[in-house]
């Protein structure tokens, strides 16, 4: 059910943002497209987890660790997006329009689903994390996913005023420390993650959902004129094959 209203959200948005644009009427569909995939990805999670015997067979929603770690990830989102808008570090001087509904001391609510979103859909690319040694090699993996799909957002973000920098500078007008605080924080956050499950399902379908996601970004991006984050966005999608054509666990089948 959540896969399939991420989907249908997505396909809808993609035409009207490559087209015409989202109407004002349909401006509630920005937020809750964050949340969406805030939803996707913990689904994601947690029926890998169950189908490779990480997790009981109790349904998501029974859950409180997943949640547990949600909220955590939700509220370190917020709180370093917070410290950004107010202090200007660690991200540089910026600020946010309407674009992503209800703001919570100026940062939109609905923020902290794309800190899950990302930082969750990163993890299962990089997968691992059943030891401390396991999770720090996945959290410099998940910052390395981050930053990438951050190097296309970002800069289409500003060109299409979500959220405004006031410097000058750095990768099309986003500051350079913005990026480097995307990686460390991605990298942090995903500590909080439960092990990764190690499936053949669970990668193709977070591989789909990472490749499509930076695509669109990345065709708005050329739409912007932004070609350098065009092009990233193609490699982004050519490294997540990668990783998926050489990953262990696309051989590990599960019913």
């Amino acid at each position: 059910m959540v896969q399939g209203l991420y989907w249908a959200w997505y396909i809808i948005g993609a035409v009207l943002m490559l087209t015409i644009g989202v109407p004002d009427v349909l401006s509630f569909s920005n937020g809750l497209f964050l949340i969406f995939y805030a939803l996707y990805v913990l689904d994601l999670i947690y029926q890998g987890r169950k189908r490779t015997g990480l997790s009981d067979q109790s349904v998501i929603w029974m859950k409180p660790e997943l949640w547990l770690v949600s909220f955590i990830i939700w509220l370190g989102g917020m709180g370093v997006e917070w410290v950004g808008v107010h202090t200007h570090w660690p991200f540089g001087e910026y600020s946010y329009s309407d674009f992503f509904g209800i703001h919570l001391f100026s940062v939109p609510v609905t923020l902290g689903f794309a800190w899950i979103a990302v930082v969750g859909n990163s993890a299962l690319l990089s997968g691992g994390g059943s030891t401390w040694t396991g999770k720090l090699i996945r959290a410099v993996k998940t910052g390395f996913w981050a930053i990438v799909l951050d190097l296309v957002l970002d800069p289409v973000a500003h060109a299409r005023e979500f959220w405004q920098w006031q410097a000058p500078g750095g990768f099309y007008g986003v500051p350079w420390t913005n990026y480097i605080s995307w990686f460390v924080m991605g990298a942090f956050l995903s500590l909080f993650l439960p092990a990764m499950p190690s499936d053949r399902s669970s990668l193709l379908r977070a591989k789909w959902l990472y490749q499509l996601f930076i695509l669109l970004f990345g065709l708005l991006a050329l739409k912007e004129g932004i070609t350098g984050s065009f092009i990233i966005a193609i490699l982004g999608v050519l490294l997540a094959e990668g990783s998926w054509l050489y990953d262990s666990r696309r051989k590990i089948k599960t019913v």
